[in-house]
């Protein structure tokens, strides 16, 4: 029998925000004949499938779809009616790749994408994405994400009519609510360059506007998860020195997000606290 080739779904497209994410070192870890990078390999599809599960089972989080293509992550949420409801769907979808980031970085694996927004035709069940956005988001991933990080489009403060970055941040991470209320999630969303004296955070270059502060909870928890992620970080630090400055970027971010909750009285322990000077 012959297939016929014009029984075809046709392309149309929505407006979207769409995310690509990258694990990074990948293809190290399929080429290694290690059995430590055979299980940080394990790890990484395990803990990916995990949170994705995790998130379909939250109700503001279930509109989120997402395709798992090798070492490429992508998500993407359909833009809403007017503006309150783009400004909640991308906040949901910050934390959403929060969460993922988080999760998959206490367990040594490291994210690096970006966010964009556009034009874009979605197909989870074929595995299919195409568009604008999903263009500009693989394209700052490449290009501009560089350190574990996850960074917004500058284009998306225009968008959802802000006249600057902190207008966003504050407006996602309800500064003038008190912060983020989420079971799930600490204070803020995306990273906030002041302290909360209002004087700027100089520990990491704000070399792009925009980033999602996925490191946070586990900081303001102030707990073993904390210690642990200081001691991914000693690992990581001095084991490549091609990746020095990946993991020096993420040590100098630990460092701000500690400095920020110590002038909200949330003292860091001495052993953290001695640690993360020292690394």
């Amino acid at each position: 029998m012959l297939v016929d080739f014009r029984d075809k779904d046709e392309i149309q497209y929505e407006k979207s925000y769409v995310a690509f994410l990258d694990i990074l070192g990948f293809s190290n870890m399929v080429l290694s004949k290690r059995k430590e990078d055979k299980e940080k390999l394990n790890s990484y599809f395990f803990a990916v499938n995990t949170a994705i599960d995790y998130l379909k089972g939250i109700p503001s989080k279930q509109e989120i779809q997402s395709i798992i293509i090798s070492d490429s992550v992508i998500l993407t949420v359909p833009h809403g009616h007017n503006r309150q409801d783009n400004i909640k769907k991308l906040r949901n979808l910050c934390v959403a790749i929060g969460i993922i980031q988080q999760h998959l970085a206490m367990n040594n694996v490291w994210l690096r994408g970006a966010i964009s927004s556009g034009d874009t035709y979605f197909n989870a069940p074929k595995n299919q994405i195409v568009g604008p956005a999903y263009i500009s988001s693989y394209m700052l991933e490449q290009t501009s994400a560089v350190t574990p990080r996850v960074i917004l489009d500058s284009k998306i403060i225009k968008e959802l009519r802000f006249s600057s970055a902190t207008e966003l941040i504050d407006k996602i991470n309800c500064a003038d609510e008190g912060g983020l209320h989420f079971s799930n999630w600490g204070k803020n969303i995306l990273f906030c360059w002041r302290y909360p004296d209002g004087t700027p955070v100089t520990y990491i270059p704000q070399d792009l506007p925009l980033f999602i502060d996925y490191l946070a909870p586990v900081v303001e928890e102030n707990n073993e998860h904390l210690l642990q992620l200081i001691k991914l970080l000693e690992i990581n630090l001095y084991a490549d020195t091609a990746l020095y400055k990946k993991y020096r970027w993420v040590s100098d971010y630990v460092r701000c997000i500690a400095r920020r909750e110590e002038m909200d009285d949330n003292m860091i322990s001495s052993e953290a606290g001695y640690r993360l000077d020292n690394l």
